[in-house]
């Protein structure tokens, strides 16, 4: 499992910063590089966002080190990316605000609830999969992190499907699963229900098995815990297939582990990695993420 563990200085950038003025820095084989030297809370030029945008699509996740961001710019900076999604899962929404998601385990007086903000993200899984237009990228802030637990597991679904065998490739390859956000909330170790909102919004949708990819062409297995069956296949035997997939995909040579820094801004691509959090204390140490989410495309 590959894992970034050294602390690297991250400098603001100066007064009109040139594309050349950053460092975009690979942290190992599986997925992932450090942007150094930006501060992402300015606004960019095209030529800054250009190089960025190409190291997402070559890495598939960006940790951009020691930022300083409010909610706004926040917003502003994810702009960049596309339009944002709304968050409509109960509990997690501030002061009716649907772009940013505020997810913390701190009491109003600034103190460990003892409670996750939310258990379902334990599971493997790709955002809003269960959207007719999934997400494309996520966006999360470490405003609080804790000393000891709290990473975030990533899985490359472009490696997984690149090492499968060639008979479950022609497999797959024609294969859609169906997402379903009101499968994925009745199995998620206990969050609340979809919303009547949620279920009217985005009833069950077909995705590609092996999603691929708009930017880059290259196929991915898509599925996760939001996908509830396969296509035209009986719920056995279409879960059997499910399981196996993430199974292969969370393999250790396919998994990235990010130990959370105080102020980092990571960016993944939703469309090829699945991603997961671990456990911390929530009796003892606070965690407290600002998350973003950029809109995607169709899949098909």
């Amino acid at each position: 499992m590959q894992q970034l563990n050294q602390a690297t200085a991250s400098p603001h950038a100066a007064a009109r910063p040139k594309a050349s003025d950053f460092i975009i820095r690979p942290v190992g084989p599986v997925m992932g590089a450090e942007v150094i030297g930006l501060d992402a809370s300015q606004p960019l030029s095209q030529d800054m966002f250009k190089r960025i945008e190409d190291a997402f699509l070559e890495y598939k996740l960006l940790c951009f080190r020691d930022q300083e961001f409010t909610l706004d710019t926040l917003v502003s900076f994810t702009e960049n990316w596309g339009p944002l999604l709304e968050h409509t899962m109960p509990g997690q929404l501030r002061d009716g605000i649907t772009a940013i998601n505020i997810a913390t385990n701190a009491t109003a007086d600034g103190k460990p609830s003892g409670k996750h903000p939310d258990v379902t993200a334990m599971r493997w899984h790709t955002d809003r999969s269960w959207r007719a237009r999934p997400a494309m990228a996520t966006l999360l802030y470490g405003v609080q992190v804790p000393s000891v637990g709290g990473d975030t597991l990533f899985a490359n679904g472009t490696l997984a499907y690149d090492s499968l065998p060639e008979d479950k490739k022609r497999l797959i390859d024609p294969l859609n699963a169906i997402h379903s956000v009101d499968y994925s909330r009745k199995t998620g170790y206990g969050g609340p229900a979809a919303t009547e909102y949620e279920l009217r919004e985005h009833p069950p949708v077909p995705h590609p098995l092996a999603r691929k990819h708009p930017a880059t062409g290259r196929r991915s297995i898509y599925c996760g815990c939001h996908a509830w069956k396969i296509e035209g296949w009986s719920k056995a035997n279409g879960r059997k297939l499910l399981d196996e997939m993430m199974d292969w995909v969370k393999q250790d040579r396919f998994v990235y582990r990010h130990k959370w820094r105080k102020h980092d801004l990571v960016i993944w691509d939703n469309r090829c990695l699945f991603h997961a959090a671990t456990p911390y204390d929530t009796t003892k140490e606070i965690r407290t993420m600002w998350r973003t989410v950029v809109e995607g495309g169709p899949t098909h």
